[in-house]
């Protein structure tokens, strides 16, 4: 027997749906999403939600406030709106009419089903006596868009004590939803190492003072001990190098070489250490072959943890919609980052949920692929989860 939530939900398939192809037809890169923004607006307008003003051209913020006797808390709902670079491969009729441009990771439907919550909320005022906070959020793709979002002031005024985001997950059939409590998603840090030696001819090596590209290359391999010998085996680290570049012609030693990558952590402290550690690899290899070496460290997102706390309250909201066999535990956590992780540093209790987007019996759908689907029976579920948890934790 489905909930009346879920059942509401479902009534309401045809917006849901009909907003997310309208979204997906006309993706938007990272801090483009213009078009995006001005329809999410005037559908929150169009649906009676108060619209706060933010003082930026893309992001929107929607505010719906209970009717129901008593204080409340003041909860929140987010959902990312940008799409990728990426050329749409599908036949559907609502696939990507922009060149190279393409909702690759369901950002749209998420969109969407935040659109089809406030529906909900709307609907039901009356249900619930605090005051929720509809969060759409750009720039989720390359981690900047929660913290434009957050000086922007989106968890003041009234500020946020609750927060729910959620993201479709290919493992999970439609009609399952997934979380993790504590630990479940990993820090973003970026780095790039210049390996700076004597340019020369590639015939004559012995009379350059230092080949960086030598250097370079065994730097990138030393690297790797530093996950494999300097860091606890059930500490979860991977550092990446995903670029290199240097060198102008076949035959000619390259004055400098760079190398670029990725330094993923699920401990803080452990993340702390990192930069230390390659400045030092990298310094020493360099040193060994006569190079110098400089090290640029970027620090992104910190790692996401679930507030235990309120992971059991999201699941017993999940577990109204579809029941508890449903609702399943997320085992082991994720190497991948989000940067919804910004706001759990800020809110008392925030919760990153996954959302079931596999057509049962179907092959688990690919992000970041041109070919990737987000099955749009799963979009009813994301909506009422939403509203359900808004009702829930103002109960």
């Amino acid at each position: 027997m489905k909930s009346e939530m879920l059942e509401s939900a479902l009534e309401i398939k045809e917006y849901i749906v009909g907003a997310k192809r309208r979204l997906h037809r006309e993706p938007e890169l990272a801090m483009r999403e213009f078009k995006t923004t001005e329809y999410v607006r005037s559908e929150l307008s169009a649906l009676g939600v108060e619209v706060l003003p933010l003082g930026s051209p893309v992001g929107a913020v929607g505010i719906i406030r209970g009717n129901k006797k008593g204080a409340g808390h003041v909860s929140a709902l987010r959902a990312d709106m940008d799409a990728l670079p990426i050329q749409e491969t599908t036949d559907l009729p609502d696939r990507s009419i922009v060149p190279g441009v393409m909702h690759a990771c369901g950002h749209d439907c998420h969109t969407a089903m935040l659109l089809g919550a406030a529906r909900l909320l709307v609907a039901r005022r009356d249900a619930f006596s605090g005051t929720v906070k509809l969060i759409f959020q750009p720039a989720e793709e390359n981690l900047d868009g929660s913290a434009t979002m957050i000086r922007l002031g989106v968890l003041e005024d009234p500020k946020v004590e609750f927060l729910l985001g959620m993201h479709g997950h290919a493992t999970y059939d439609v009609g399952q939803i997934a979380m993790r409590a504590g630990q479940y998603m990993a820090s973003s840090d970026f780095f790039t190492v210049a390996m700076k030696g004597t340019s020369g001819h590639g015939a004559y090596p012995h009379r350059v003072a230092c080949d960086p590209v030598l250097a370079a290359s065994n730097a990138v391999v030393a690297m790797q001990s530093i996950v494999t010998r300097q860091i606890d085996a059930l500490d979860s680290v991977v550092i990446s190098v995903c670029q290199i570049n240097g060198g102008t012609a076949k035959n000619i030693i390259p004055e400098t070489v760079e190398f670029s990558g990725s330094v993923r952590c699920q401990n803080p402290a452990t993340r702390d250490t990192i930069e230390g550690r390659i400045r030092r690899v990298a310094e020493s290899i360099a040193a060994a072959y006569g190079c110098e070496a400089a090290l640029d460290y970027h620090y992104g997102v910190p790692p996401l943890v679930n507030d235990p706390e309120l992971t059991s309250r999201v699941r017993k909201s999940a577990e109204k919609l579809v029941g508890p066999g449903d609702v399943r535990e997320i085992e082991i956590p994720a190497m991948g980052s989000e940067d919804f992780s910004r706001y759990g540093e800020l809110v008392p209790h925030a919760v990153f949920a996954r959302l079931g987007i596999r057509s049962p019996g179907g092959q688990a759908p690919q992000f970041h692929n041109g070919n990737f689907v987000f099955a749009e029976d799963a979009l009813p579920y994301g909506a009422a989860l939403y509203a359900q948890f808004v009702l829930d934790v103002n109960e």
